[in-house]
């Protein structure tokens, strides 16, 4: 028998499901809007999605950004991020640029960065701090 055997055809893995809302036009549209100060709930249903879809994408970018995987979740992540840290320092810069009309600019920081510009900014990050060290010593009590 000379016969040669005969190999399977190997075909191209075909996607199961519906096609994933995660694209790069829509991640570019939502970075756009939420670079304008537009709310992120407003952002994501603006684009097809909701805005629990948007928060899972951004989790799933800062846990690969963690894990020093580079995705396009984490990308996402960071261009989130970035159109943020743009927009703040863009009001700190008018701020400091004309100190006797600085009002305006200190209320939407106050509003849209709370946590970061609000009176009680220190009380929500010693709050922040004092919850991670209480986490860190349940888990080394745990671990005993």
């Amino acid at each position: 028998m000379d016969a040669k055997p005969q190999l399977r055809k190997q075909y191209p893995p075909q996607p199961h499901g519906r096609p994933t809302k995660f694209t790069r036009e829509r991640c570019l549209a939502i970075i756009d809007a939420i670079s304008h100060r537009i709310p992120y709930e407003l952002a994501a249903q603006a684009n097809g999605i909701c805005e629990d879809t948007l928060y899972e994408w951004l989790k799933i970018g800062r846990n690969h950004m963690k894990d020093g995987i580079d995705s396009d979740y984490a990308r996402f992540s960071e261009g989130i991020k970035r159109a943020e840290m743009q927009k703040m320092r863009e009001h700190c810069d008018i701020i400091a640029a004309r100190p006797e009309r600085w009002q305006a600019d200190a209320w939407i920081l106050e509003r849209r960065w709370h946590k970061y510009f609000s009176n009680s900014a220190a009380l929500i990050d010693l709050n922040k701090r004092f919850n991670k060290l209480e986490n860190e010593e349940n888990d080394i009590v745990k671990g005993d």
